[in-house]
């Protein structure tokens, strides 16, 4: 399987205004594990964001793919590679588990409460976003909220405004759940 010609498939797709969905077979899905394996190892992050694309833009969900997923959360990779991965973790992670019914493992909602207190603003914008759709689950976070929240100055900065609007709604969504 050639990553790049995909990967450049994917953005004339996107170019022209499409969804650029690829269905995978399970040999390429297999491929596509290797090579993100490998990128990640070498920490290329021109390699990561092109698997990483490939995997955001899969027609179904792997849950194979959830654990490489979360080693690329949970690595040094810069704050772009790890809201990809975060938007990667909504579907192949989340999506992938609530579909079979089964709950979030513990693993995952640790990694996302250590990238809930990232120095980059919109780091923690698409965190918040990424436990907005954990539903329930998410309140899991409700303590961490109060620590995040930042201060009056800093909300003329779009994503620490965004910040605090997600961190509102989801305090008025999980308040019946604090009393």
């Amino acid at each position: 399987m050639d990553i790049e010609s995909h990967y450049q498939n994917i953005l004339n797709h996107l170019g022209q205004g499409s969804r650029a969905l690829i269905r995978f077979k399970p040999n390429e899905v297999e491929e596509i594990s290797i090579q993100f394996q490998k990128e990640l190892n070498q920490n290329d992050p021109t390699g990561i964001e092109k698997v990483l694309c490939l995997m955001d833009h899969s027609a179904c969900d792997f849950s194979a793919w959830e654990p490489l997923i979360l080693r690329a959360l949970n690595s040094p990779l810069p704050s772009r590679l790890i809201i990809f991965a975060l938007n990667c973790a909504r579907k192949h992670i989340l999506q992938a588990r609530f579909k079979r019914g089964h709950r979030l493992d513990f693993e995952f909602l640790e990694t996302l409460r250590k990238l809930l207190f990232s120095t980059d603003p919109e780091v923690v914008e698409w965190t918040l976003r990424t436990i907005e759709e954990c539903g329930n689950q998410g309140v899991f976070f409700l303590k961490e909220f109060d620590k995040i929240k930042p201060p009056p100055w800093k909300w003329f900065n779009a994503h620490h405004r965004a910040v605090r609007e997600i961190i509102t709604m989801l305090e008025r969504r999980w308040s019946r759940f604090e009393k």
